[in-house]
């Protein structure tokens, strides 16, 4: 039989337990206004010289929002309008070996999104800066998988910006 003092301790512990899963679940889902249901995802510009970055990112943001499901994604009529915009990528030096020859690089993008809710007509974000970035080790990575591995992380940044804190 457990004494009152190891009741206690336990019965704290499922209190915690139980309001950090319910914690985590409210941030992770959030609720956007009932009237927006459908966004459209316009192409996204771009500043920067790094070939093909927009439409990789217009893709992959079109994709994480369909895979969060809480807004359809639609090409007509939507009742929130996601637009982003490149505006920087850097790729520069992060560490070095003791030879002083690169060890690490940093990968670097920068992009300004506006999220619109066209049923209220009021700016959601309005050229919000969202920064990602990335390390990767060239001997165990290709730069080409880390851009892919920093885009994905990127859309995700930005879907969440646009998604959360409801």
């Amino acid at each position: 039989m457990a004494t009152p003092a190891a009741a206690e301790k336990l019965l704290t512990a499922a209190g915690i337990v139980l309001l950090s899963v319910s914690a985590c679940a409210y941030g992770l889902s959030g609720s956007l206004p009932s009237h927006l249901q459908t966004v459209r995802v316009s192409p996204f510009r771009s500043s920067v010289t790094e070939y093909g970055l927009e439409q990789e990112l217009t893709a992959m943001v079109t994709e994480r929002l369909v895979l969060d499901g809480r807004l359809a994604v639609v090409t007509e009529e939507p009742d929130c309008m996601l637009e982003g915009s490149v505006v920087a990528w850097n790729r520069t030096p992060y560490s070095y070996t003791s030879a002083e020859q690169v060890e690490e690089y940093r990968l670097e993008i920068r992009t300004e999104i506006t999220f619109t809710d066209l049923v209220e007509e009021t700016g959601i974000l309005e050229r919000e800066s969202v920064t990602t970035w990335i390390v990767y080790d060239p001997s165990g990575e290709s730069e080409q998988d880390a851009r892919q591995r920093l885009l994905t992380q990127a859309a995700e940044d930005m879907v969440s910006r646009c998604l959360s804190g409801w």
